[in-house]
Protein backbone atom coordinates (compact mmCIF):
# COMPACT_ATOMS: atom_id res chain seq x y z
CA UNK A 1 0.00 0.00 0.00
CA UNK A 2 2.81 2.40 0.86
CA UNK A 3 4.59 1.70 -2.45
CA UNK A 4 1.39 2.42 -4.38
CA UNK A 5 1.00 5.73 -2.52
CA UNK A 6 4.62 6.65 -3.30
CA UNK A 7 4.02 5.83 -6.96
CA UNK A 8 0.90 8.01 -7.12
CA UNK A 9 2.70 10.91 -5.46
CA UNK A 10 5.60 10.43 -7.88
CA UNK A 11 3.24 10.63 -10.88
CA UNK A 12 1.63 13.76 -9.45
CA UNK A 13 5.03 15.44 -8.93
CA UNK A 14 6.16 14.41 -12.41
CA UNK A 15 3.09 16.00 -13.99
CA UNK A 16 3.50 19.20 -11.96
CA UNK A 17 7.25 19.70 -12.44
CA UNK A 18 8.34 18.21 -15.74
CA UNK A 19 5.36 17.61 -18.02
CA UNK A 20 5.20 19.96 -21.01
CA UNK A 21 1.98 21.97 -20.92
CA UNK A 22 1.88 22.99 -24.59
CA UNK A 23 -0.14 20.64 -26.73
CA UNK A 24 0.26 21.23 -30.45
CA UNK A 25 -1.23 19.08 -33.17
CA UNK A 26 1.57 17.12 -34.79
CA UNK A 27 2.03 15.24 -38.00
CA UNK A 28 4.21 12.19 -37.54
CA UNK A 29 4.90 11.66 -41.25
CA UNK A 30 8.62 10.88 -41.56
CA UNK A 31 9.33 12.67 -38.28
CA UNK A 32 11.53 9.86 -36.94
CA UNK A 33 13.20 8.93 -40.23
CA UNK A 34 14.10 12.59 -40.89
CA UNK A 35 15.41 13.22 -37.37
CA UNK A 36 19.16 13.50 -36.97
CA UNK A 37 19.52 13.72 -33.18
CA UNK A 38 18.07 10.97 -30.95
CA UNK A 39 18.01 10.58 -27.17
CA UNK A 40 17.45 6.96 -26.17
CA UNK A 41 16.68 5.92 -22.60
CA UNK A 42 17.97 2.38 -22.27
CA UNK A 43 15.96 -0.23 -20.33
CA UNK A 44 16.86 -1.21 -16.79
CA UNK A 45 16.10 -4.91 -17.14
CA UNK A 46 19.10 -6.90 -18.43
CA UNK A 47 17.13 -9.03 -20.91
CA UNK A 48 15.41 -5.94 -22.26
CA UNK A 49 18.73 -4.12 -22.45
CA UNK A 50 20.40 -6.73 -24.65
CA UNK A 51 17.35 -7.17 -26.89
CA UNK A 52 17.07 -3.38 -27.41
CA UNK A 53 20.61 -3.13 -28.82
CA UNK A 54 19.22 -3.93 -32.29
CA UNK A 55 17.42 -0.59 -32.24
CA UNK A 56 20.73 1.17 -31.61
CA UNK A 57 22.34 -0.74 -34.49
CA UNK A 58 19.51 0.24 -36.83
CA UNK A 59 19.86 3.96 -36.08
CA UNK A 60 23.64 3.77 -36.22
CA UNK A 61 23.44 2.26 -39.72
CA UNK A 62 21.24 5.19 -40.75
CA UNK A 63 23.84 7.63 -39.41
CA UNK A 64 21.79 9.18 -36.62
CA UNK A 65 23.47 11.05 -33.80
CA UNK A 66 22.54 9.01 -30.73
CA UNK A 67 22.82 9.95 -27.07
CA UNK A 68 22.22 7.08 -24.66
CA UNK A 69 20.90 7.49 -21.13
CA UNK A 70 21.86 4.47 -19.04
CA UNK A 71 23.13 3.40 -15.61
CA UNK A 72 26.91 3.64 -15.18
CA UNK A 73 27.31 -0.10 -14.57
CA UNK A 74 25.86 -0.88 -18.04
CA UNK A 75 28.25 1.40 -19.92
CA UNK A 76 30.63 -1.48 -20.60
CA UNK A 77 27.92 -3.62 -22.18
CA UNK A 78 27.25 -1.28 -25.11
CA UNK A 79 29.05 -2.43 -28.28
CA UNK A 80 30.97 0.16 -30.31
CA UNK A 81 30.91 2.77 -27.54
CA UNK A 82 32.81 5.34 -29.60
CA UNK A 83 29.82 5.74 -31.94
CA UNK A 84 27.50 7.04 -29.20
CA UNK A 85 27.33 9.88 -26.74
CA UNK A 86 26.43 8.96 -23.18
CA UNK A 87 24.67 10.43 -20.20
CA UNK A 88 25.10 7.98 -17.38
CA UNK A 89 23.74 8.00 -13.85
CA UNK A 90 24.09 6.22 -10.55
CA UNK A 91 21.24 4.85 -8.47
CA UNK A 92 21.85 7.67 -5.98
CA UNK A 93 20.31 10.27 -8.33
CA UNK A 94 16.83 8.96 -7.56
CA UNK A 95 14.82 10.80 -4.95
CA UNK A 96 12.20 9.39 -2.60
CA UNK A 97 9.41 9.24 -5.17
CA UNK A 98 11.64 7.66 -7.85
CA UNK A 99 12.24 10.99 -9.60
CA UNK A 100 15.63 12.48 -10.63
CA UNK A 101 17.45 14.68 -8.13
CA UNK A 102 18.16 18.38 -8.75
CA UNK A 103 21.65 17.79 -10.17
CA UNK A 104 20.34 15.35 -12.77
CA UNK A 105 17.50 17.73 -13.67
CA UNK A 106 19.99 20.60 -14.18
CA UNK A 107 22.18 18.35 -16.28
CA UNK A 108 19.30 17.39 -18.59
CA UNK A 109 17.30 20.63 -18.79
CA UNK A 110 19.47 22.32 -21.40
CA UNK A 111 19.57 19.29 -23.70
CA UNK A 112 17.54 19.36 -26.88
CA UNK A 113 16.83 16.44 -29.19
CA UNK A 114 14.54 15.87 -32.13
CA UNK A 115 13.30 12.51 -30.85
CA UNK A 116 13.28 10.92 -27.38
CA UNK A 117 12.81 7.15 -27.23
CA UNK A 118 12.16 5.34 -23.93
CA UNK A 119 12.91 1.63 -24.30
CA UNK A 120 11.60 0.58 -20.86
CA UNK A 121 8.69 -1.82 -21.27
CA UNK A 122 7.59 -1.74 -17.65
CA UNK A 123 6.46 1.34 -15.76
CA UNK A 124 9.48 3.39 -14.72
CA UNK A 125 8.71 6.80 -13.31
CA UNK A 126 12.38 7.85 -13.38
CA UNK A 127 12.68 7.20 -17.13
CA UNK A 128 9.38 8.94 -17.87
CA UNK A 129 10.62 11.99 -15.96
CA UNK A 130 13.94 11.99 -17.85
CA UNK A 131 12.10 11.82 -21.18
CA UNK A 132 10.06 14.87 -20.24
CA UNK A 133 12.92 16.94 -18.80
CA UNK A 134 14.87 17.09 -22.07
CA UNK A 135 13.39 19.26 -24.82
CA UNK A 136 12.02 17.32 -27.75
CA UNK A 137 9.34 17.50 -30.43
CA UNK A 138 8.40 13.83 -30.18
CA UNK A 139 8.59 11.36 -27.30
CA UNK A 140 8.16 7.65 -28.06
CA UNK A 141 7.65 4.88 -25.54
CA UNK A 142 5.88 1.62 -24.81
CA UNK A 143 2.23 1.85 -23.77
CA UNK A 144 1.92 1.19 -20.06
CA UNK A 145 -0.01 2.52 -17.10
CA UNK A 146 -0.32 6.35 -17.22
CA UNK A 147 2.06 6.62 -20.17
CA UNK A 148 -0.40 8.54 -22.34
CA UNK A 149 0.53 11.68 -20.41
CA UNK A 150 4.25 11.38 -21.06
CA UNK A 151 4.68 10.23 -24.68
CA UNK A 152 3.55 11.54 -28.08
CA UNK A 153 3.71 8.08 -29.66
CA UNK A 154 3.01 4.90 -27.74
CA UNK A 155 3.68 1.40 -28.93
CA UNK A 156 1.89 -1.60 -27.49
CA UNK A 157 4.51 -3.92 -26.07
CA UNK A 158 4.22 -7.64 -25.65
CA UNK A 159 5.00 -8.11 -21.97
CA UNK A 160 6.09 -11.69 -22.59
CA UNK A 161 9.08 -12.01 -24.87
CA UNK A 162 11.44 -8.99 -24.99
CA UNK A 163 12.94 -10.04 -28.34
CA UNK A 164 9.53 -9.94 -30.03
CA UNK A 165 8.62 -6.67 -28.30
CA UNK A 166 11.74 -4.85 -29.47
CA UNK A 167 11.52 -6.27 -32.98
CA UNK A 168 7.92 -5.00 -33.21
CA UNK A 169 9.00 -1.67 -31.70
CA UNK A 170 11.70 -1.27 -34.37
CA UNK A 171 9.26 -2.20 -37.15
CA UNK A 172 6.82 0.38 -35.83
CA UNK A 173 9.51 3.09 -35.72
CA UNK A 174 10.52 2.32 -39.31
CA UNK A 175 7.03 3.39 -40.42
CA UNK A 176 7.61 6.93 -39.18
Amino acid sequence: MFEELKRKIGHYLLRRRFLRKEIKPSSFNNVISNAKDLFIVMPRDDRDFFNSLDILKYYQIHRKSITLFLPEHKYGTVPEKEKYRFISFQAAVKKTFNLPDKNMVRRLEGKEFEIVIDLNRSEDLFSSAVCNIVNSKVRVGFARERSELYYSLQIAGNQGDPEVSYRNFLNYLKMF
